[in-house]
């Protein structure tokens, strides 16, 4: 494939990927009163690659300030933890409490309603679309502007 037929069919699949989480995703979200990038940052403070405020920020590429006021709402709300390191105060560590534990399960058992849906795709086709987001992912880091 020519890199221009690859870098045209690339931003269209990105365009309907996206509309197309937003089809599926938001709705399920929405209904746990929560927004799409606070569901983001609980997935990332479980999955770990959330930590702390200035990961946080450059997972998202948010500045810290806006950072710092979401997770002062989500805290509020009962959803993570802020702690500042005893070591050096400029650091806030984030943690999930059992309310935010309790979201991302809650957000599990509403998308499990759609198991029907996969059950009608062959494994080995899901298989294949896992291992296209990976490398889509790897491409994704590899273009990433690097700070």
């Amino acid at each position: 494939m020519e890199i221009n037929v690859f870098k045209s069919e690339m931003w269209s699949i990105m365009y309907q990927v996206k509309a197309g989480i937003q089809k599926f995703v938001e709705p399920i979200v929405q209904s746990e009163g929560l927004s799409m990038i606070q569901t983001y940052i609980l997935m990332g403070l479980a999955e770990g690659t959330i930590t702390n405020i200035s990961s946080l920020c450059k997972v998202f590429g948010i500045n810290q300030g806006n950072v710092s006021t979401m997770c002062k709402q989500m805290e509020k709300a009962g959803l993570i933890k802020r702690n500042r390191s005893s070591e050096d105060e400029r650091i806030v560590t984030l943690s999930l409490t059992e309310q935010g534990k309790q979201k991302i399960l809650s957000l599990h058992d509403k998308a499990d309603g759609l198991d029907i849906v996969f059950e009608q795709i062959p494994k080995e086709k899901l298989e294949t679309i896992i291992n296209g987001m990976h490398e889509f992912n790897e491409l994704l880091k590899k273009l990433a502007p690097k700070n």
